[in-house]
Parts: structure tokens; C-alpha cells; sequence
């Protein structure tokens, strides 16, 4: 876990706002230990912006969150939209406890709907210790909800709300939003007193899109706003009412990029038993990789083994998708 969660660690300051790769929005630190934190905003539709895709949609995530600033926990709870290249649209509610997936919650969501996420510590509230944590998200125009208590360690160092395109394998393009509103935010149960200076998060990712927070209103209400190749001038705007749904809305959600994975010997044939042979492996859209016949560590690396008979090994990897498996032999003469 990188800064403002940014895996590639790229983040500077620019006119006194923090930019990065991914994140924009705002986070603050002044009033940690945090134990709470909640915000209200609309789900986003999405349209795509025309450029290249590594997987054919484009992303945007909203999120409330708790540590992650500048250390390796975070808690968060939002809403995602995803647009295809065809213009097909996509909509979900999540939550992620760092380094853990994002997990899918059963809360359905729907462009324009109004929602509230909060999270708070319901004990063992410092963050020396593994705290209890009730996760809550409250569809408005639905009159739906979701909440649900967890065992986490954060360091309750700050807390956040945040527009950003997602990690998978890298930093993916960013789905033109238009513009997203936060109204309100709160920390602690408090208004965080936001300043623009002082706390707030641009985005301007990979693909070149930009995400642009605007200044507060009564330090508790600011939106986001998209961009393409330069950051689009971005003031508060309103929660709106819900737009008409769309055929598109109800399309099948796009399926998850298919892992693959590759495994090697060498020498692939000894000429007496015990002689050690290295076993290479490597994958692509994999969380976590399995040795069958030797031990595997992590998704890409390398392991010595030692046949003393005609021997096939198997790695088998995991992604979003389906698992893969992958086969190697090593031949004793």
C-alpha cells in the first residue's frame, strides 16, 4: 500500500494540492485517532471517453475511508461505475480492507441514486489494537440499505473521500463522470473543516484523464470533476434528482480480466536423480499463485527442486476470474 492508495508511489504537490495517479477528492490527518467518518453523494453515471482500454471499460470509484493516507491500512466504502467501449454501463457497492479485495456488497445501485456511507469503530477503538468496525451504506432513493461489522487494524490516522479509478495490475482509465458531488462529509461525527490548500487530492492517471476537486462549502461539501489531458475548473455542485434509467443500465456486468500463468524447467530433463532443476513461474491478472510439488511464493518467482523420479509440477493461479493452472515436467534419464 502506497500514499493516497497509489501502488506506483507517484504523488507530488502542485500549488499546494497533492497530486497523484488515482486519488482526488480530500484527506485530512489534524484530528486522528479517527473512529469515524461518512459521506453522501450521488452515483455517477459514466460515459466512455474515447481512448484506449487494456480490457474495454473504463472506471470510476466514490468512496468514504478510514487510514491509507500515508501508511499501509485502509478502510473504504463506495460505489463503482464501469462504462464500455460499446457504451454499456455497470454499477455496484463495495467495500476493501486493505490489502484485501474490494468485495461486492448486496446493495444494488443505480446512476443518480443518493447514498450515505459510513464507517465506525464500535470497539477496541485505538490503534494499537484490532478494532471492530460496523460498515453502513444507505441507498436514499431506494430506501435500501447494508451494514455489516468487521475485525480490522487500521491506523486511524486519517480519513478520506475520494473519486479514483481503480488497481488492477496498474492504474486503470478513469470513466468520464462528468462531475461528482459529496454533500456532506463528516469525521469523527464532526464537519472536518476541509481546505483545498491544505487537504485536498488531484488525480491525473496513466491514460490522461484527470479528476479536479473543487473548493468546499462550509468545510464539509465539494465535488469532483473530470478531465481529459489538463484539470477541468471544478465548483461544489448539488445532489440532483435521479436521472431516467436506460436499457444499458441493466446490461450483464462485464467479465473480470482472465488470469493466465506460465511454468518452466530448466534443465527440463537430469541425468541422474536428485540433480536440482529450477522451476520459473509468472502470471498476469492473478492475486495469488499455488506450487502443486513445490512451493510457490507469490505471483511471479522462482524454487530449486530435486526429482529423484520422472516429475510434473503444477501451478495453479487465481484471479478475479477463473483459475488457471499451468504444467512442467522435469524428465530423470
Amino acid at each position: 500500500m502506497e500514499p493516497y492508495h497509489n501502488p506506483d508511489g507517484s504523488f507530488t504537490r502542485l500549488r499546494g494540492v497533492v497530486e497523484t495517479t488515482n486519488w482526488s477528492g480530500y484527506a485530512v490527518t489534524a484530528g486522528s485517532p479517527y473512529t469515524s467518518a461518512s459521506a453522501t453523494w450521488q452515483v455517477p453515471n459514466v460515459t466512455y471517453d474515447g481512448g484506449s482500454t487494456p480490457y474495454g471499460y473504463e472506471y470510476v470509484f466514490n468512496w468514504v475511508g478510514i487510514g491509507g493516507n500515508t501508511d499501509a491500512t485502509l478502510i473504504q466504502l463506495g460505489t463503482e461505475s464501469i462504462v464500455s467501449t460499446s457504451g454499456a454501463v455497470f454499477f455496484y457497492a463495495w467495500y476493501e480492507l486493505y490489502p484485501a479485495n474490494d468485495n461486492e456488497i448486496a446493495l444494488s445501485v443505480q446512476p443518480g441514486d443518493i447514498v450515505t456511507a459510513s464507517l465506525r469503530c464500535t470497539a477496541a477503538c485505538s490503534p494499537g489494537q484490532v478494532q471492530t468496525w460496523q460498515l453502513t451504506m444507505a441507498d436514499e432513493t431506494a430506501n435500501s440499505s447494508w451494514t455489516q461489522s468487521f475485525q480490522y487494524q487500521s491506523s486511524m490516522a486519517s480519513a478520506e473521500w475520494i473519486t479514483e479509478p481503480p488497481y488492477y495490475g496498474g492504474i486503470l482509465p478513469l470513466a468520464d463522470y462528468g462531475r461528482a458531488t459529496f454533500d456532506p462529509v463528516e469525521a469523527n461525527g464532526a464537519n472536518p473543516n476541509l481546505s483545498l490548500s491544505a487537504n485536498g487530492v488531484i488525480a491525473a492517471d496513466p491514460w490522461g484523464e484527470t479528476s479536479n476537486p473543487s473548493g468546499p462549502v462550509d468545510g464539509n461539501i465539494f465535488s469532483t470533476c473530470w478531465g481529459k489531458g489538463a484539470l477541468t475548473p471544478c465548483t461544489a455542485g448539488a445532489l440532483a434528482s435521479p436521472p431516467a434509467l436506460t436499457a444499458s443500465t441493466t446490461a450483464a456486468a462485464p467479465p473480470a480480466p482472465a488470469a493466465s500463468a506460465a511454468l518452466s524447467a530448466s534443465p527440463p530433463a537430469t541425468p541422474l536423480p536428485g540433480i536440482a532443476s529450477k522451476l520459473t513461474w509468472s502470471s498476469a491478472n492473478a492475486t495469488t499463485c499455488k506450487g502443486s510439488g513445490f512451493t510457490a511464493s507469490g505471483t511471479s518467482g522462482w524454487a530449486l527442486v530435486f526429482p529423484r523420479v520422472t516429475t510434473s509440477y503444477a501451478l495453479t493461479c487465481t484471479g478475479k476470474a477463473n483459475p488457471v493452472t499451468a504444467m512442467a515436467t522435469v524428465t530423470v534419464k
